[in-house]
């Protein structure tokens, strides 16, 4: 969208983009004009469109505005859409994608609230380890509602956060096989690690620096979370049962499993919880094993 879109703003909201133009540069050290100039004639002008009209559009569209110029400030907010791999914060995700197509939804007089919530959760999660909010960015196109964005954090964030019990690798055993291509045409699996205690890290064998998500769930409603980067890695303690692949099958703590289709392991990685998790030598799948006792 071109500049001139901004043309069709209040002349209240010129004056204040206006102000923060000046404001970025003296303020934030690593201020970008490009972006925030986009952001403008995107994003806002997108929920400037749709309050048209509407009472409370003046004081919402300024709050709105001061948001993203102080999320340009401290580089919450990198680019207009989502990456290769998707957002890099959920603060980014909500504020470029989420608030322009949700907020108009909200009724009036109580989006200016909103607003103020979503920021601060957003920017709570930028203090937490960063495959905590890489996942509740990907997990954040269930978000039906932004007045449901509390409930949605603690519904999705409870399963990764809780700490269950250690298995005893004594079955009964089921086995699921995720199919990453969904993801990217091309994406081969490599090395597997746990970036927290039910989330799996995958990095790519051909492209460095690009990683696929995975939750793992109980009952066979394990999930991939989508491509993501900096999940970091996670390292439990405690002792881990002795694994031998064979063709087809795995031998885990002395129990014989049927991996179909899964000829030769090229890594695996095991969480404490019940979980082994596979990728073959020539495969774009992902096996995962789950024990439930």
């Amino acid at each position: 969208m071109s500049r001139s879109a901004i043309h069709t703003f209040s002349p209240n909201l010129l004056e204040r983009l206006d102000e923060l133009r000046q404001d970025g540069p003296r303020r934030f050290a690593r201020w970008n004009p490009v972006l925030f100039e986009a952001l403008a004639t995107g994003p806002l002008h997108a929920l400037s469109e749709a309050l048209c009209g509407q009472a409370d559009a003046g004081s919402v569209l300024a709050a709105y505005l001061g948001l993203l110029h102080h999320g340009v400030g401290i580089t919450a907010i990198r680019r207009t859409e989502a990456g290769p791999v998707g957002w890099s914060s959920y603060l980014e995700r909500c504020l470029v994608e989420q608030i322009p197509a949700m907020l108009p939804r909200i009724p009036s007089g109580r989006r200016l609230a909103v607003l103020v919530k979503a920021w601060n959760l957003g920017e709570g999660l930028l203090r937490e380890p960063v495959w905590l909010d890489r996942y509740v960015t990907a997990s954040a196109m269930s978000l039906g509602s932004l007045e449901e964005l509390e409930a949605f954090l603690v519904r999705t964030l409870e399963p990764v956060l809780s700490t269950a019990p250690p298995a005893s690798w004594k079955g009964p055993f089921a086995v699921t096989v995720l199919d990453l291509r969904a993801l990217h045409e091309e994406f081969l699996p490599g090395e597997i690690t746990l970036a927290a205690p039910a989330v799996l890290r995958i990095t790519d064998r051909r492209r460095r620096g690009t990683e696929v998500g995975v939750l793992l769930s109980t009952g066979g409603r394990s999930r991939p979370l989508g491509l993501m980067t900096g999940l970091g890695e996670f390292v439990e303690a405690g002792d881990r049962p002795v694994v031998e692949f064979q063709d087809g099958r795995v031998r885990v703590a002395g129990e014989e499993v049927a991996m179909p289709r899964l000829r030769r392991c090229h890594r695996h990685v095991i969480a404490r919880s019940g979980f082994l998790a596979a990728c073959a030598v020539d495969s774009q799948r992902l096996w995962i094993l789950e024990s439930a006792g």
